[in-house]
């Protein structure tokens, strides 16, 4: 399973085009890899381009914070398969994996509309 994240410089879970980074942790490789966010420079259509980005890289599953996703980009996200761990606020990326068998019992397809971006 292919794990992402958009994450700030100080490694903590952002909305998704709130972070310069993206990293994405493969549980079979047990390894991390790390990328510029393509939406985090972008006026308009940045949270679109990060999902496309995901599903470029084959990621499985989405680690969210309120607000990540707007109604576009998570109806594209969850047209495509993907998954989400809804968190209810910014935690350090290397907490939640290290405790991720926790947090992937709270694996879900859907996001409450309330928690959506307007």
């Amino acid at each position: 399973m292919r794990i992402a994240a958009t994450i700030t410089e100080k490694g903590y879970i952002e909305k998704l085009p709130d972070g310069p980074y993206i990293i994405i942790f493969d549980t079979q490789k047990e390894n991390s890899e790390k990328y510029d966010n393509p939406g985090y420079f972008l006026k308009e259509g940045r949270r679109s381009a990060i999902v496309d980005f995901l599903l470029d890289q084959k990621t499985d599953v989405i680690i969210t914070v309120p607000e990540a996703f707007c109604s576009l980009s998570y109806g594209k996200a969850k047209q495509k398969g993907l998954k989400f761990i809804r968190l209810e606020k910014s935690l350090p990326y290397e907490k939640v994996i290290q405790n991720l068998s926790k947090y992937v019992e709270n694996l879900t397809d859907t996001i409450p509309e309330d928690e959506l971006a307007k």
